[in-house]
């Protein structure tokens, strides 16, 4: 009798180990169900060592999403160092449920860095203030119906001019600035200056 409740608890511990092990494997892959890499190109924006962040403008991402410029975390804080604002580099992101995360990046050329507050101190803050509170010459970007314009509306403004009859006028900019730099300033203007700041309830503005 002794000997048979022996080969039964010796089973049931054999029994629970078997499913604890498949539990686990299950687990385990069901886990990695979830996990991805992906590849493509970019060119680092910005690096910011306190958050552990890299922004990257990129190309098409191959079954993940179409080109944008996008913020995540690094997996290693090394990788912050292996950078430069401006690199063009070959990088590889690891998507695990819904963290994404930089995990390799190869510097595979440079771009020029474009100093986008530099040039709107150069050639905006005159008619519109170095803060976008607006001037004389100039509206205010940061009130009216400034906040009423999309991105495009800006850059093509920016780009043609706008008004040249009326004695405020916009200046035409496309022989000054070139497009990148005139899409890096609208840039600034819109994620800087009007940063936080909401469109007023029922305010519409018609041209």
């Amino acid at each position: 009798m002794k000997t048979k409740l022996n080969i039964l608890t010796i089973s049931f511990v054999l029994a629970a180990l078997f499913s604890s092990c498949s539990t686990g494997k299950v687990a385990n892959l069901n886990a990695d169900l979830f996990k991805q890499t992906y590849k493509s190109k970019g060119v680092i924006r910005k690096i910011d060592p306190a958050k552990g962040t890299v922004t990257i403008d990129h190309e098409d991402i191959p079954g993940y999403m179409t080109a944008m410029e996008m913020t995540n975390p690094v997996a290693d804080p090394a990788l912050l160092s292996a950078v430069k604002v401006g690199d063009k580099v070959d990088f590889e992101i690891l998507r695990d449920g819904s963290d994404v995360t930089f995990t390799k990046f190869t510097k595979i050329g440079e771009s020029a860095v474009i100093d986008a507050p530099t040039i709107y101190a150069k050639n905006c803050a005159e008619c519109h203030g170095a803060n976008g509170e607006g001037q004389k010459k100039g509206i205010p970007f940061t009130s009216g119906h400034a906040l009423d314009h999309s991105e495009a509306d800006f850059i093509t403004s920016v780009t043609n001019g706008k008004n040249p009859d009326r004695e405020k006028h916009m200046p035409a900019f496309r022989d000054k600035l070139k497009p990148e730099e005139i899409t890096a300033v609208v840039k600034f203007i819109r994620e800087d200056i009007q940063k936080g700041i909401e469109k007023p309830k029922g305010h519409a503005h018609s041209h």
